[in-house]
């Protein structure tokens, strides 16, 4: 339908947008023409573009809420409540008090489950490419910003660019506001994008700094790498990423695959389920 007729004029027809299933090309399409689109198009667009985002954070949600467990914080007393009863527990340490004569367990002490979880306050900054090549990591990475957003004393902010960026965190709590915010396609300025993100940068070794692109840089690749090891020598945790796909092959500029590597911080690239067990490792 879309080969026959211009999306456009789909987009106007309610019926048949209705049959439209969203999916990353289409998406894609519509991110780029959002802004030629007016009235009912432009209504069934955004329709589209929240269904996708809601399909895939609700599984991208479940991967993160399996991998992101804090540890039992022995510190902490349990409270003595119910439903923090440990009742297996309970009953092996109180055997000795069994009355075999009666058949009955005298209880001399409960016991109950700890359940306060050790976590640390984190400030993670994602600096993601909304070049034309990084739609699927721009869409992925908004939804998975807002996910993250949503955890416990994880301060999240989230920094889009090409030539200029565009500083999206009042929304990132929105990922289908970030992503009509965002302007897909031009060059790419990745180390200008880093020294906007370091002014956010408080304390270095609590912060998390994700920069997803194909580090192709539009200026200098020695002053990039030079910034990017600056960053990394603050005791920022920096995760430098290629891409985060649904599937598929994606290219990565070689001389910076390497001069990272060397660094001690190689290129993440592949299923988007690697970004979530490295951001996991980091809380």
């Amino acid at each position: 339908m879309i080969d026959r007729m211009q999306l456009r004029e789909i987009l106007k027809d309610d019926r048949m947008a209705a049959q439209l299933s969203p999916s990353l090309p289409l998406i894609e399409q519509l991110l780029r023409d959002k802004s030629d689109l007016s009235g009912n198009a432009l209504k069934n667009a955004k329709a589209l573009i929240q269904q996708y985002v809601d399909q895939l954070a609700e599984v991208l949600k479940l991967q993160v809420l399996r991998a992101v467990r804090g540890k039992i914080d022995r510190s902490v007393p349990p409270k003595r409540v119910f439903r923090n009863l440990d009742l297996q527990r309970t009953i092996w340490k109180n055997l000795i008090h069994f009355n075999p004569e009666d058949g009955k367990l005298y209880v001399d002490q409960l016991f109950y489950r700890r359940t306060a979880k050790k976590s640390t306050p984190v400030r993670m900054i994602v600096v993601v490419d909304q070049s034309g090549s990084m739609v699927d990591a721009m869409v992925q990475c908004t939804i998975l910003a807002s996910i993250f957003a949503s955890l416990p004393r994880v301060d999240m902010h989230l920094l889009a660019f090409d030539t200029t960026v565009l500083n999206l965190t009042p929304w990132v709590n929105d990922p289908f506001e970030v992503l009509m915010r965002t302007n897909l396609g031009g060059g790419t300025l990745i180390r200008k994008a880093l020294l906007e993100a370091a002014q956010l940068i408080e304390e270095p070794r609590n912060t998390a700094l994700v920069l997803i692109s194909d580090f192709f840089e539009g200026g200098s690749d020695q002053e990039l790498f030079d910034t990017i090891k600056q960053l990394k020598d603050s005791g920022v945790k920096f995760i430098p990423v290629g891409a985060v796909t649904s599937s598929g092959y994606f290219s990565v500029h070689s001389w910076f695959r390497t001069k990272l590597k060397e660094l001690g911080t190689p290129i993440l690239t592949g299923h988007i389920r690697k970004l979530i067990e490295e951001l996991k490792n980091l809380l």
